[in-house]
């Protein structure tokens, strides 16, 4: 029997579970510590936030109910730094890092890292990670799509201590004060993240004080080999194979001819044993778009746990059961100085769709269920300046929430958050407009944004604001032009869109890679959001739920009968009374079967900007 074996056989189970879930509950009240000690709108409501709990030699064991991936799934990268360059590591301190090329993502996701001791040995790891609204650089929020090297990207933060005995160092905290704009609200950031590793830390060592050290030793590995178990048994269900998808960030705006960037994942399945091979991807881009290692790791642990969700929540057991293979020096595996700032948005989300999809044809003849669509890609969307009213600076930095993709069996949820920050929220526009100087004119859903098919994706959402102000606005997204894809002959959601004083002589779309842009008071900022991507021949949809997307004004009547062959009639469209006209319908989806769909981007199609879209395909 093996030592595995011989644990599983000799504890009790409802010890087990009892200690097993009490790490994430410990995580979990220390992420709900850090949403409410925080000072920043983009933590305390966005929730960009993670915490974790790891052993002693680095491996993750648990984190909070609402973490998010991009953040969680690098933490043991980040431990693997603090091993290498502190070489004493003591009771009472607090170490700091943000450096994306070895243990992180981007210089944004600012991490704190406290071990725990018990009976004057190294005993565990707590961690929790912050997205900070500023780390400095030429751009206000730091996301600068114009970069060309890391450099101009904010302060890079090597593993150092930031709290020595629990006393702050002051040579580590005034080097921070003088880097980043508006200190006192990163300041109240960190302080919230330094209560967070303690509190994970008492209420570990409560833990140890009851069941005994060896007893909560052993928890961490089961916990870890529970999940492997559960895992690799299912993987072995899958048929073997090599299942391919191939996705594309818009363009690579460091690139003088702004090429395409192409993301190729190979999913190899043999036996239990997982293997993604990323090498088939474009080299790096020159611009901020490309992954480092740590972060597309990060994605491809998220794109497989949306696809096992039972898994959760993600920890060592089953980061050692994926081998993931890629090309330094690639858009999968940036190295220094290249940049890559805006990393979540460009590629993080296409690894992370790209796995999702590859192991929905993995699953597609056995468990479509598992399967779906594209779903709505982040954009990063800041701005900076003084604010009229108090003349003190701000950094305003927010995301919007769209369309998730279409499963084969039902539709995508609408409004919803990318799927890789499925914890994140939205930021009120209530507190926008208490915090900065906007005037919200319009907060609704995008007519006609979904991807279509039997089952339709979410629909995406616009917010529209005047900056009451002079200000500069950047922002760093994706999937204006390559929106995200629909499968099994669905066709892809619409496009992000920044637009701005739209409807004027003055309109300027923006697109996804805009920098400092100068705005004066008045200004009107229109802001839109993916929708997700279908699922299925839209000609297959129940027209009883075409009408019913027509009465909630979320499609267009011409969206519905030139893409769903439903006609539909206004009997009174101010009382919101409409009815299908079934024989029309009937031989306009006649029509339409002969011909190739008229709108939406579905993968294979010619796209309307004259690329050709290629993505896998569930048939």
């Amino acid at each position: 029997m093996s030592k595995r074996e011989e644990f599983v056989a000799s504890m009790d189970p409802i010890t087990f579970e009892v200690i097993r879930n009490g790490f994430r509950a410990m995580c979990t009240q220390a992420s709900r510590l850090v949403e409410r000690v925080a000072y920043g709108p983009v933590i305390t409501q966005g929730h960009d936030y993670s915490v974790g709990l790891l052993t002693a030699d680095g491996r993750l064991v648990a984190h909070g109910i609402r973490d998010i991936t991009p953040h969680m799934g690098t933490y043991e990268a980040s431990l693997q730094c603090l091993r290498e360059d502190i070489e004493e590591i003591r009771p009472g301190d607090v170490y700091i890092m943000n450096d994306p090329y070895r243990g992180g993502t981007h210089t944004l996701d600012v991490r704190l890292i406290r071990p725990v001791f018990v009976d004057g040995e190294l005993f565990a790891f707590t961690v929790s990670c912050c997205h900070w609204s500023d780390m400095g650089g030429p751009v206000p929020a730091t996301f600068n799509p114009q970069a060309i090297e890391s450099y101009a990207e904010g302060l890079f933060l090597p593993v150092m201590r930031v709290y020595e005995k629990d006393k702050p160092v002051k040579s580590a905290m005034q080097l921070i004060k003088l880097n980043v704009r508006v200190p006192y609200e990163r300041f109240g950031d960190m302080a919230a993240q330094y209560r967070a590793v303690r509190l994970m830390e008492s209420r570990l060592l409560e833990y140890v004080e009851k069941y005994g050290k060896k007893t909560i030793l052993d928890t961490f590995e089961e916990t870890m080999n529970y999940s492997e178990r559960i895992f690799r048994k299912e993987v072995a269900e899958l048929a073997d194979g090599t299942y391919e998808f191939v996705d594309y960030i818009d363009h690579d705006e460091g690139h003088p001819d702004k090429p395409r960037v192409k993301i190729h994942c190979k999913l190899i399945i043999q036996g239990d044993q997982v293997t993604f091979d990323w090498t088939g991807s474009d080299l790096a881009p020159k611009g901020p778009s490309g992954l480092t290692l740590p972060a597309c790791l990060s994605a491809t642990f998220d794109g497989t746990l949306h696809c096992f969700p039972h898994l959760a929540p993600l920890n060592h057991g089953v980061i050692r059961c994926i081998k993931v293979i890629t090309q330094p020096g690639s858009a999968c595996h940036v190295l220094p100085p290249t940049p890559m700032a805006g990393y979540c948005a460009s590629g993080y989300e296409k690894v992370d769709t790209a796995a999702m999809c590859a192991w929905g044809l993995a699953f597609s003849k056995t468990k479509p269920e598992r399967v779906f669509a594209g779903t709505v890609n982040l954009s990063n969307c800041c701005f900076g300046g003084f604010h009229p009213k108090t003349g003190r600076r701000y950094v305003s930095y927010t995301w919007l929430e769209g369309g998730q993709g279409a499963r084969s069996y039902k539709d995508g949820p609408s409004f919803a958050m990318m799927l890789y920050g499925a914890g994140a929220t939205n930021q009120p526009i209530e507190i926008h407009e208490r915090w900065y100087p906007f005037l919200y004119t319009q907060c609704e859903a995008i007519q006609d944004s979904c991807g279509d098919g039997k089952y339709r994706g979410g629909f995406g959402i616009h917010r529209n604001f005047y900056v009451m102000g002079d200000a500069v606005n950047s922002i760093h997204g994706d999937r204006e032009e390559v929106t995200p894809p629909g499968l099994g002959g669905g066709t892809n959601g619409g496009p992000n869109k920044l637009v701005l004083n739209k409807g004027t002589a003055e309109e300027r779309n923006l697109g996804m890679y805009a920098c400092n842009v100068k705005l004066k008071k008045g200004d009107h900022i229109t802001f839109g959001s993916n929708g997700g991507g279908g699922y299925g021949n839209p000609l297959e949809r129940d027209p009883n739920l075409v009408l019913e997307d027509v009465i909630d004004e979320f499609l267009s009547l011409k969206k519905a009968r030139d893409v769903y062959g439903v006609a539909i009639k206004a009997v009174d469209a101010e009382a919101l009374l409409f009815e299908i006209d079934w024989g029309q319908t009937k031989k306009l989806r006649a029509e339409l079967a002969k011909k190739q769909p008229q709108m939406g981007f579905g993968p294979g199609e010619v796209h309307p900007y004259g690329v050709k879209v290629v993505a896998g395909d569930i048939r």
